[in-house]
C-alpha cells in the first residue's frame, strides 16, 4: 500500500534540503566574492601561476663536471697571463640583484623566485635556507624567474642578467637554443671570478645576447651580460644563478637558519624570504592564457575599448601573501571613482594572478580612464582608452611641448615646430573639431575642458600627435 503521507514528507524534507543549500551557496559567494561600490564584474579568474621546472637541477652532472674543468683549464691560463690575480678576502665580495629591466620597460616589478639552493641533497627530503621547501632534490643554485608572461618578456629583450660583483670573465657559451620548454641541450652562459676567488654562474641566457667580452676580460659589478631566456635545461625564461667559493665550494648567497653551505649572506642587502609585490596590473581583451612557449602564450594585451567591448582588469603578483589585502578602483577620465573593490589574496604563492571584467558604461564619458591598486604600500597606475579612436594616438617628441599643458586659458603655443604646419584637434572620441594652418599661437578658447590629441603635421608628411588637457 501506498503510503501517501510519507512521500508528502519526503517531498517537503527535500525542498527544505535544496532550500537550505541554495542560502548556504549565496552566502559562500556573498562572503567570498570582493565587495563592488557600484558596478558588478562579469566574470572572475586566476589564481596561483604554476612556474614551470624541471628535475634536472638545470644542468647535468656531466655538463656540470664539463664546465668545472674548462674553469680550471682558463683559470690556469689566465693566471699564466696575468690576467687574473685575486686577494683570498672574502669580505670583498658581496652580489647587487643581478637583473634589471631594460630602458623602457616600466613594470613595477618583473621577477619571482621559484628555487632556492637545496641544502640537503645528498639527504631525502628537501630543505632551503629559510627551512622551507622552495627548491627541487639537488637544486644547486638560485631561479628567478620573469613574470608575467615570460615568452612575452623573452622576445622583446626587456629583462637583462647583470654582473652581481665585479670580477673576470672566465668562460663563456653562446649560440644554443634559448626557448626551451624542457631539459635538453646546452644552455647559454656566462661564469665570472671575483677578487677572492669566488665564482658566479649566470646560466639560461638568450642566444646571441651575451656581452661582446671576451675571456678574460673584466667586467664591473653591475655591467651587462646578456638577457633572460630558456637556453639549456630549463622550462620556461628564468635565470639560474649558481655560486662557488675559492675552494670550489657550493655557496648559497641567503643567510638563514637552516644554511648549512656558509654562514653570512653573500648579497650587499638581503631582501626578505617572500617580498609581497604587485608586479603589475594591466588591461585586456580577453582573460590572459598562459603557457610555454610563445605559442601558447597569450597575453590579449589591449588599452583601447568601445562601447560593448569586455575589458579584463588584471593584477600579477609575485610572493603575494595569503590575507594580505589589495584594493581596486576604475576612474573615469575626470578623476571620478567608477567603481572600487577590496580582494583579500586567498594563498601565499611564489607567482599568482587575478582578473575581473567589466561592460564599462554605454553612456560614457569617453576618454582616458584609470584602473588603479594598492597593495604593500605601493600604488600602481595603468591607463587606458574608452570610445577614443585609436589611430589618435600621442606620438611623444620631446622638442615639441603644448604651452601651458594642462591650460586654463584661452591662449596656448606649440613650441618647437616650424610655422609652416597644419594643426588638428581631435576630442577624446577621435571626432576632429578644430583645425589650424601656420600658426604657432593658437586661440583655444571655444574649447570645453578636457582631453584633446593635437595632431600637427608638417610640409614633409610627418605626423606628431600629443595631448592636451583644457581645464
Amino acid at each position: 500500500m501506498i503510503n501517501f503521507k510519507r512521500i508528502i514528507y519526503i517531498f517537503f524534507l527535500n525542498k527544505i534540503v535544496a532550500m537550505k543549500y541554495i542560502l548556504s551557496s549565496l552566502l559562500l559567494f556573498a562572503i567570498a566574492a570582493p565587495l563592488f561600490a557600484q558596478n558588478n564584474s562579469i566574470s572572475f579568474g586566476g589564481g596561483e601561476y604554476v612556474v614551470p621546472h624541471t628535475e634536472d637541477n638545470c644542468l647535468s652532472e656531466e655538463d656540470r663536471l664539463e664546465i668545472r674543468s674548462q674553469l680550471r683549464i682558463n683559470v690556469e691560463a689566465l693566471r699564466a697571463e696575468g690576467k687574473l690575480n685575486f686577494s683570498g678576502d672574502r669580505e670583498d665580495v658581496k652580489f647587487i640583484w643581478p637583473l634589471q629591466k631594460a630602458t623602457g620597460f616600466e613594470w613595477n616589478s618583473y621577477y619571482g623566485i621559484s628555487n632556492y639552493v637545496d641544502q640537503n641533497p645528498a639527504a631525502p627530503g628537501l630543505g632551503d635556507y629559510h627551512c622551507d621547501e622552495r627548491t627541487y632534490e639537488g637544486h644547486k643554485g638560485t631561479d628567478i624567474f620573469t613574470w608575467p608572461f615570460p615568452w612575452y618578456i623573452y622576445e622583446n629583450d626587456l629583462v637583462e642578467v647583470i654582473a652581481g660583483e665585479e670580477g673576470v670573465i672566465i668562460n663563456k657559451a653562446d649560440g644554443f637554443d634559448d626557448d626551451h620548454c624542457e631539459c635538453f641541450g646546452s644552455w647559454n652562459a656566462i661564469y665570472v671570478q671575483h677578487a677572492d676567488g669566488s665564482v658566479a654562474w649566470y646560466g639560461h641566457m638568450k642566444r646571441g645576447s651575451l656581452t661582446d667580452k671576451e675571456v678574460g676580460d673584466d667586467v664591473s659589478e653591475g655591467e651587462f651580460l646578456g638577457v633572460v631566456a630558456s637556453s639549456g635545461c630549463s622550462s620556461g625564461p628564468h635565470l639560474h644563478l649558481e655560486v662557488y667559493d675559492a675552494d670550489g665550494g657550493l655557496i648559497d648567497p641567503y643567510a638563514g637558519d637552516c644554511n648549512d653551505l656558509n654562514v653570512d649572506s653573500w648579497w650587499e642587502t638581503q631582501g626578505d624570504n617572500r617580498e609581497p609585490t604587485l608586479n603589475t596590473i594591466l588591461t585586456h581583451d580577453a582573460a590572459p592564457e598562459h603557457g610555454c612557449p610563445t605559442i601558447n602564450e597569450d597575453p590579449h594585451f589591449s588599452n583601447d575599448f568601445y562601447e560593448g567591448d569586455e575589458v579584463f582588469t588584471a593584477f600579477y603578483f609575485h610572493d603575494g601573501m595569503v590575507g594580505s589585502e589589495m584594493n581596486c578602483r576604475i576612474k573615469m577620465p575626470d578623476g571620478t571613482v567608477w567603481n572600487d573593490w577590496t580582494f583579500d589574496l586567498t594563498g601565499t604563492y611564489n607567482a599568482s594572478w587575478w582578473y575581473w571584467s567589466w561592460f564599462l558604461p554605454a553612456e560614457g564619458p569617453n576618454g582616458v580612464w584609470a584602473l588603479e591598486a594598492d597593495y604593500e604600500g605601493e600604488t600602481l597606475v595603468h591607463e587606458f582608452n574608452y570610445g577614443v579612436y585609436v589611430g589618435v594616438k600621442e606620438l611623444d617628441d620631446s622638442d615639441i611641448k603644448i604651452i601651458p599643458n594642462p591650460a586654463n586659458t584661452d591662449l596656448i603655443q606649440i613650441a618647437g615646430i616650424p610655422i609652416e604646419n597644419n594643426i588638428e584637434f581631435y576630442d577624446a572620441a577621435g571626432k576632429s573639431i578644430k583645425s589650424f594652418s601656420n600658426d604657432t599661437f593658437l586661440n583655444v578658447a571655444d574649447l570645453a575642458p578636457g582631453l584633446y590629441y593635437v595632431t600637427v603635421r608638417f610640409a614633409d608628411g610627418a605626423t606628431v600627435v600629443k595631448k592636451f588637457v583644457k581645464n
